[in-house]
């Protein structure tokens, strides 16, 4: 299939979908011109000039029209609705080009004579008198008087004064203001391999130049209304009426899934509760109808007419449930499919393919605007249907009741303005069980939120629809911060284990269900939070997250794969101590952090794994999980109300714990030491630096700064020690920031024969940031660098859950990390040059790993 949409020599705008192959094909005219843009003393005038134009032209007369095409297997017809009219020929492929001609002849030429006006106001009257005849017909009259606004008010067909009275001077009129190129579309469909024919057919036509079509928008009547007649009908139809937004707006799609789950279909809320089962209802059906700009929700019930107290009654109590608990996810799931297959299904024949882009153009403009919709149905979240809900019951509402003749209508207008007022009532006061929620939202990041499950207990919940992959996590306080000498490495070791099995799960099954979702589960330990995350598919959440949440509440660690992990660790441990680099590092964390827990090996040490075992790390375990502060975080592209749901019944048999401020342990770290650690190494490794500050200080984030103009490829670190003198192949700023304490400094790794010209680069660097500082331009470029940085950092569904959790974890709160961003922004240049001269005169610590010759 190949669309173009081209403007050709005449201006005609025109649609041609090739369809290879094809042996049926469409013709159709479309013009942005109907019913509301008629007058008062012209109403029907649209509709009418339809059937004007099967009259034939100079070249095609009176029957001769239809007969041409009828003779070759073709069917002609037109259809004129509010905003636009179509003209159509469909087609054997073998006789587009023909078709083309006639219906182009047809819009292009017609006779429009005076002889055919008085026959033809009489059909069209019969055509009106069979409307009014029709109970359904008929009740929609009465709905667009009582509730419509403007052009929309009045039926398509005309009033029978304005129908018995069109002239040829109103048709002709009404043809020449809006039947032209400007508000024209031609679509050709088919098997289009003579398209070079086609389009010379098509030039030899013209249609005019006019105005514009103009709609305003629709809208229904602020004043609600309430509309009951009667007809020769035996059970009572009841339409519920609300303004819908425009067909492109933003919240439309959400809007319309909300009217399809309640009363579209039979597993749907209104049918389940009013037909299938009370039988109070024989059906019930929901729909939203748009314009060029607007639209309308109607909700249509068919009953006996006694029934409607009770109608009316279970009406709003399964109304005011939805209000209160919303739909689920599956409800959605279900109509969206339903929507997106009837579109599919749709495209099956070429004729509704056309149509349906025909129709787009009509619309709205735009012959795409169907398959935007769609997306943006597909995209559509159970919060933003939920809202979508609500917001459509605020509105005005309009009730039209068509009852059956000698039905006594006083009381049942009654009941139903009681009804109406219920509804104003419920839509307006009716809170969602999630209002009580208490939630936290970010001044910087709308997708995110916090909310407490229980006292102590949180969820930090971030949207991405971008992918349909998301990564929990659950965080509680620990970690290396706790530990001391004795038992250093012991959540480094429970992390590991966390993931051989649960109750009920052992280990190979758990890592083959994992593998065959490719997904992952992993524990992790920091400097001052302990616990798991799970990366996964969207379409596996349910098993995922039961084995996530199995595996962080009754985790199993069985004998063999302790004593496997123990043997793991010690040997990298070992393996440590002819790695220079590696005592490089952690001879200065000793200084830094000087007898602080952060100066200790997250591994531990090998004395201290020696005296680990499973029951011990059962225990350390089972008491964070009973009294740690935890953090659930959820980034993915499930909806709020999913998840919530998902993680408030996975925490039930949690209990509430008391969130405490805990008491940050200061490291006084040394400065001005010097240690040489010997290794016979070709190149030496060396780290020179000094104790920082914690995270939350101005100066940590002054290091940031400063941190940033000495990395990359074009700072003055790597461009003078590396590029102009040759000294090393690696150098880099260190900067630790935790919650506790923090370090700044500078690695390099330099020929064993170039130390100490290393070392007097380096500091000769920082020496110069003491002295001189740095430029204004400078500064201004690290701001703009560090902006750019975070953007590029924070993308994937871990990166957000990492930036957000831990600061909620330790009650620095949700948009700290922007805080500090913003701080960073609003650094004054006199205070950055201020704290280089302080920090940048300490005594440096110096450690150096290689040959001491």
């Amino acid at each position: 299939m190949k669309i173009d949409q081209v403007q050709l020599d005449n201006e005609l705008n025109t649609l041609f979908i090739h369809s290879p192959g094809c042996s049926a094909g469409t013709v159709q005219m479309w013009f942005r011109a109907g019913s509301a843009l008629e007058k008062h003393d012209n109403q029907g005038i649209a509709h009418f000039l339809e059937h004007m134009f099967f009259k034939g032209t100079p070249k095609r007369p009176g029957p001769q029209l239809a007969h041409d095409i009828e003779s070759y297997g073709g069917e002609v017809n037109a259809f004129t609705s509010f905003d636009y009219t179509c003209y159509y020929i469909n087609t054997p492929s073998l006789f587009l080009d023909k078709s083309v001609d006639i219906l182009l002849d047809m819009v292009a030429n017609p006779l429009f004579g005076q002889e055919d006006i008085p026959s033809e106001r009489q059909v069209v009257f019969e055509e009106y008198r069979r409307a009014m005849d029709n109970p359904s017909q008929y009740n929609f009259m009465q709905l667009q008087k009582a509730s419509f606004e403007n052009g929309y008010a009045h039926p398509i067909l005309g009033r029978e004064d304005t129908i018995l009275n069109f002239s040829q001077d109103q048709v002709k009129s009404f043809r020449e203001q809006f039947y032209n190129l400007e508000n024209a579309l031609l679509v050709v469909a088919g098997d289009l391999k003579d398209r070079a024919e086609l389009e010379k057919k098509i030039r030899s036509f013209r249609l005019p130049h006019g105005q514009k079509s103009e709609f305003g928008p629709f809208t229904i009547k602020e004043k609600e209304s309430v509309n009951v007649h009667d007809k020769d009908i035996r059970q009572a139809t009841l339409t519920l009426c609300l303004q819908s937004p425009n067909y492109n707006h933003e919240r439309a799609a959400a809007e319309d899934l909300a009217i399809n789950c309640l009363a579209h279909g039979e597993t749907s809320r209104f049918y389940q509760a009013l037909v299938a089962k009370t039988s109070l209802c024989n059906g019930v059906a929901g729909s939203t109808m748009y314009f060029a700009n607007g639209g309308v929700h109607m909700i249509k019930m068919n009953f006996p007419v006694e029934n409607l107290p009770k109608v009316a009654k279970l009406f709003m109590s399964t109304l005011t449930d939805t209000l209160v608990n919303g739909f689920k996810a599956e409800e959605i799931t279900k109509i969206k499919n339903q929507y997106i297959s009837s579109k599919i299904y749709e495209r099956e024949s070429i004729e509704s393919y056309a149509f349906s882009l025909g129709h787009g153009f009509a619309q709205s403009g735009n012959i795409f605007c169907e398959d935007e919709f769609i997306e943006k149905i597909r995209a559509a979240s159970t919060d933003e249907v939920w809202d979508g809900l609500q917001k459509v019951m605020r509105q005005s509402s309009h009730f039209t009741l068509q009852v059956p003749k000698g039905t006594k209508m006083e009381p049942l207008e009654k009941e139903i303005k009681k009804w109406q007022a219920e509804l104003k009532k419920s839509a307006t006061k009716t809170k969602s069980k999630f209002s009580k929620i208490k939630q936290i939202t970010s001044t910087h990041d709308s997708a995110v939120k916090v909310v407490e499950i229980k006292p102590g207990i949180k969820l930090i919940y971030r949207q991405n629809k971008l992918t349909p992959t998301f990564v929990m996590h659950a965080y509680m306080k620990g970690g290396q911060s706790i530990e001391n000498t004795k038992n250093a490495g012991i959540h480094h070791l429970s992390s590991r284990l966390l993931t051989y099995g649960y109750k009920g799960m052992g280990y190979e099954k758990l890592k083959n269900e994992l593998e065959s979702l490719s997904s992952s589960l992993n524990g992790f330990s920091g400097k001052n939070a302990y616990g798991m995350t799970l990366h996964g598919q969207t379409k596996d959440f349910e098993r995922l997250s039961h084995h996530f949440f199995g595996t962080l509440f009754t985790p199993e660690i069985p004998k063999k794969f302790f004593d496997h992990e123990k043997k793991v660790i010690l040997r990298a441990l070992d393996n440590q101590k002819e790695d220079a680099m590696k005592q490089a590092f952690k001879a200065f964390y000793r200084m830094v952090f000087h007898q602080h827990a952060y100066s200790l090996d997250l591994a531990g040490t090998p004395e201290t794994i020696k005296t680990f075992s499973p029951a011990g790390l059962q225990k350390l375990h089972a008491g964070l999980l009973k009294n740690s502060e935890i953090i659930f975080t959820y980034c993915g592209d499930l909806d709020f109300s999913v998840v919530h749901h998902h993680f408030v019944e996975a925490a039930k048999n949690l209990k509430s714990r008391t969130p405490g401020k805990k008491t940050l342990k200061k490291a006084k770290g040394v400065t001005g030491k010097r240690e040489q650690l010997e290794f016979k190494r070709e190149q030496t490794q060396i780290v020179i630096g000094a104790p920082a500050y914690p995270i939350g200080n101005k100066e940590d984030l002054y290091l940031k700064m400063i941190t940033a103009h000495l990395s990359g490829q074009s700072s003055d670190l790597f461009v003078d020690v590396r590029d102009r003198k040759g000294l090393c192949y690696s150098v880099s700023p260190i900067h630790v920031s935790a919650l506790e304490a923090g370090c700044w400094g500078i690695y390099i790794g330099s020929g064993h024969d170039k130390t100490k010209a290393a070392i007097d680069a380096i500091l000769g660097i920082l020496n110069n940031l003491r002295d001189h500082g740095i430029k204004r331009e400078e500064f201004e470029r690290i701001k703009t660098m560090i902006d750019g940085q975070n953007l590029l950092g924070i993308q994937t569904n871990e990166d957000y859950a990492q930036f957000y959790s831990i600061p909620v974890l330790h009650g620095l709160g949700l948009d700290f990390p922007h805080k500090n961003n913003d701080q960073i922004r609003e650094a004054k240049y006199e205070d950055f040059q201020a704290f280089l001269k302080k920090f940048f005169s300490k005594k440096w610590n110096i450690v150096e790993a290689g040959r001491k010759d």
